[in-house]
């Protein structure tokens, strides 16, 4: 049997890799096993999409931008709906190809991750975000989504049928059935000019990151924790917006281009020093055609609720010195609340403390316990894609859905054959 990777190279899979070239291939395949684990674009890196059986990637029938460089076959084109501005995408698409399609015709989505390169359903199954006060989770744009459930019989969930079941469905950790398809709503295309400032000390930040996170449309800190400063804060602006600013805490913005990590050639970074373009080439960090990232890393993230924001950026000094020449760089960003059960963003606003690590196996899990202990005390919640440490039960107990979500799958999925080993840690 191949060995399955994610991105990083830092996690092996351990099920059979099938990849249908047809929906009903697929759901052949789910009601033929007795375990199965959705696999998207690979770039969680703990074992969320194990699975002791099958591993079931539907990339064949992903759509593809033709703009975009692609070494297969598209699979169907999505459909938009001018009337309401709701597109219906194969949920094996990535966003930048998706974001291609829309802007072709007038639409765009409200927010985009750091990277453009990751699949949809991922995205959703694991509450990934993007930047922004008023910016929550991809799965906000969720109005409909469609499964293959254990038995192979396909069901759909939407907003305005199923209400907050969706907010159960969405955000599931695959261990609710195959998502196939998303519906989401879209919004009229809009150009982002990008302003990238820095050095600025810590401590500044911490102490006005209120007015600092409001400062635009996305706001990122990046910091080395080299020094007490964040290195390089990215303000991104709708285009028609006022202004950057000339300095911020009196200190200026970059007159060239940076990478987020610091002496990295920033080719495939998104353009900045205020140069307009449209927000899925603005928003995300990094360029679609390009090699996301560093490449070879392991990610840890942290959701710290927003209230605790102070606390949680001084904590960041006192780990400087235990993560000295593991962290490439760590970002500090926004999340608007939002109701999906199983969100870290559950119904309270929060700010994402991200690090980029190297990829060192052994030492990178010497420190995540150091990392927990840091913010897991501010009721920080463990990224679902990420690398963590945790109290399987401090965890649980920061959702308190989490028993409604076990309810869902009991009835979705009784022979749990959606779940694994880090599904049941986790969530029960």
């Amino acid at each position: 049997m191949r060995t399955v990777q994610n991105w990083a190279g830092n996690h092996s899979y351990a099920g059979e890799l099938v990849s249908p070239t047809s929906l009903e291939a697929a759901a052949e395949a789910v009601a033929g096993a007795t375990r199965v684990r959705p696999l998207g674009s690979r770039h969680s890196f703990n074992a969320i999409a194990d699975s002791a059986g099958l591993l079931i990637s539907l990339e064949r029938l992903a759509y593809r931008h033709p703009s975009l460089a692609h070494d297969a076959p598209s699979g169907p084109e999505p459909v938009l709906d001018e009337h309401t501005g709701h597109v219906r995408v194969p949920a094996a698409t990535r966003y930048a190809d998706l974001a291609r399609f829309l802007e072709e015709r007038g639409r765009t989505l409200p927010n985009f991750a750091s990277l453009p390169h990751i699949s949809i359903a991922g995205s959703l199954a694991t509450a990934t975000h993007g930047s922004g006060v008023d910016q929550q989770v991809l799965a906000s744009a969720v109005v409909e989504i469609g499964l293959v459930l254990a038995d192979g019989t396909r069901r759909t969930f939407s907003r305005d049928v199923d209400g907050d079941l969706l907010n159960g469905v969405v955000v599931s950790l695959g261990a609710l059935g195959l998502v196939h398809e998303v519906t989401l709503a879209t919004v009229p295309a809009f150009e982002v000019r990008q302003t990238v400032y820095g050095p600025i000390p810590l401590a500044a930040v911490a102490d006005e990151f209120d007015a600092v996170s409001a400062l635009g449309y996305s706001v990122s800190c990046f910091t080395a924790l080299r020094e007490e400063t964040v290195d390089s804060l990215w303000v991104k602006q709708p285009a028609a917006a006022a202004s950057a600013p000339d300095s911020v805490l009196g200190v200026p913005a970059f007159t060239e281009k940076v990478h987020p990590i610091g002496g990295i050639d920033p080719a495939n970074a998104t353009e900045q020093l205020g140069a307009a373009g449209p927000a899925s080439e603005r928003l995300p960090h990094f360029r679609a055609d390009h090699l996301p990232s560093a490449g070879a890393e392991i990610q840890c993230e942290y959701l710290v609720p927003r209230h605790s924001v102070r606390l949680a950026l001084r904590a960041l000094t006192e780990l400087a010195k235990p993560l000295a020449g593991l962290v490439q760089v760590c970002e500090i960003r926004s999340v608007a609340a939002d109701d999906f059960w199983l969100s870290p963003m559950y119904q309270q606003p929060c700010v994402g403390i991200h690090f980029t690590l190297v990829r060192d196996i052994p030492r990178v899990a010497q420190v995540l316990p150091v990392i927990d202990a840091a913010l897991g005390v501010l009721g920080g919640r463990p990224h679902w894609g990420k690398q963590f440490h945790a109290d399987p039960e401090r965890v649980r107990a920061l959702y308190p859905r989490r028993a409604d979500f076990l309810d869902l799958a009991r009835t979705l999925d009784p022979g749990g054959v959606f779940t694994n080993d880090f599904v049941t840690t986790w969530v029960g």
